[in-house]
C-alpha cells in the first residue's frame, strides 16, 4: 500500500513540476521523474526526456536570472539537494548523473574588485558525466564526455573527457575508459 501511495504522489509531484515550468516559460520533455517533493524552480528552464529528479530529503533548487538558462538533456539524473543557478547557460548532457548537494554556479554573484562587475560565464557539461557529492562546479567550466568529478571536488578550470579529477582544487587523476556508447546506470 505504501509503495503505491509513493509512487501516486510521485505521479503528481511530477505533473505539478510540469505545470509550474510551463507557467514559467519552461518546458520538461516525456516521461519526467520527480521524488519526494517539487522541486524549487525560477526561470528559463528546458528539462529533456525521461528527466529525474530526486527532491528527498532536501529539494533541488534550479534558478536563473537575467538571461541565463539550464537546460537538462535526455535522462538526466539530478539527487537531493543539487543547486543550479544560471545568469549565463548552464547545459548538462543526456545521461549524466549529478550526485547529492553537488553545486554549479555560472556567476560568482559579486565583482571581487572594486569598479568591476561579476562575469557569468557559460557552464558545459558533456554526455554521460558523473559529478560526485558536495562537488562544485565553477563558472566557466567545461567538463567533456565520460568523464568523472569525484566527490567534494571544486572544479575551476576544464576537464577534458574521459578523465576523473577530485580534490580542491581539483586535479587529474585518471583517465576513465569508456567507450562511445557507454551509459552509466
Amino acid at each position: 500500500m505504501r509503495l503505491f501511495v509513493t509512487a501516486r504522489l510521485d505521479d503528481l509531484y511530477a505533473r505539478w513540476t510540469r505545470w509550474r515550468l510551463r507557467a514559467a516559460g519552461g518546458k520538461a520533455g516525456r516521461a519526467l521523474r520527480v521524488r519526494g517533493g517539487v522541486p524549487y524552480l525560477a526561470g528559463q528552464l528546458i528539462l529533456g526526456e525521461a528527466v529525474r529528479l530526486r527532491n528527498e530529503p532536501v529539494r533541488i533548487r534550479l534558478k536563473t536570472a537575467g538571461s541565463g538558462r539550464i537546460v537538462l538533456g535526455d535522462q538526466v539524473s539530478l539527487n537531493s539537494g543539487v543547486t543550479i543557478f544560471s545568469a549565463a547557460s548552464v547545459e548538462i548532457g543526456a545521461f549524466s548523473r549529478i550526485g547529492d548537494h553537488a553545486s554549479l554556479f555560472d556567476t560568482s554573484f559579486h565583482a571581487v574588485h572594486e569598479g568591476h562587475a561579476a562575469r557569468p560565464r557559460p557552464i558545459r557539461i558533456g554526455r554521460n558525466v558523473w559529478i560526485g557529492r558536495n562537488a562544485t562546479i565553477l563558472p566557466g567550466v567545461s567538463i567533456g564526455d565520460h568523464s568523472v568529478i569525484a566527490a567534494g571536488a571544486v572544479v575551476f578550470q576544464d576537464v577534458p573527457s574521459r578523465q576523473l579529477w577530485r580534490g580542491n582544487p581539483a586535479s587529474f587523476v585518471k583517465h576513465v575508459r569508456a567507450g562511445d556508447d557507454f551509459i552509466r546506470q
